[in-house]
């Protein structure tokens, strides 16, 4: 009896792993990741002329195969993107880390990223996106988010580097930080 119902066990775990659905982006969650690719270099100047450099040094794209994992993904294979970053910050200190990963969500329009930079990290699992408006830095972000510690939950990731907020335009990504200090770092080219 008892191997019969390991038996019983293992085909019904096997059954549920051939019922495998595809999920793909939509065409708003590629603009969170297709304006970086890896060789790129953004660089970035504060008020007190500091520079700080980010290189893009990976970009991974998963496409769904069917190939599901049911306890885990249950039943749903997800386009997944991810990309990483090593920062070259005030000349001194090299930092390397994620900068955003996204998967695609078949329970929703659209799906929101994880978007990581030195200790700020916002998950979209535990928030909703904020509002987008206009930067007052340059007329063609058009579409900044904010993300400061009120709407990102996890704020001592990869040791203190007191960041109280960064600005995300979809089109043209991360074009700005500031520290607890009040210096902000400002997008002034991308190579």
């Amino acid at each position: 009896m008892k191997y019969l119902i390991i038996i019983f066990f293992c085909l019904s775990i096997q059954s549920c792993a051939q019922d495998c659905e595809n999920v793909y982006f939509t065409k708003n969650d590629k603009t969170w990741f297709s304006n970086y690719n890896v060789g790129d270099k953004l660089i970035f100047k504060s008020q007190k002329n500091d520079l700080d450099t980010i290189f893009i040094t990976n970009k991974v794209l998963k496409v769904p195969n069917r190939n599901c994992k049911t306890f885990v993904s249950g039943g749903f294979d997800r386009e997944f993107a991810r990309i990483d970053y090593k920062m070259k910050k005030d000349s001194l200190k090299t930092i390397e880390d994620y900068f955003i990963q996204i998967n695609a969500n078949k329970k929703k329009k659209d799906a929101s990223p994880v978007i990581r930079l030195l200790n700020l990290e916002f998950s979209s699992f535990n928030n909703i996106l904020p509002k987008t408006e206009q930067s007052e830095l340059k007329t063609e972000w058009k579409n900044i988010y904010t993300f400061d510690k009120d709407n990102c939950p996890y704020s001592n990731l990869n040791g203190k580097f007191g960041l109280t907020e960064f600005e995300w335009d979809k089109e043209f990504g991360l074009v700005s930080y500031t520290n607890e200090k009040g210096e902000k770092w400002v997008l002034i080219k991308k190579e």
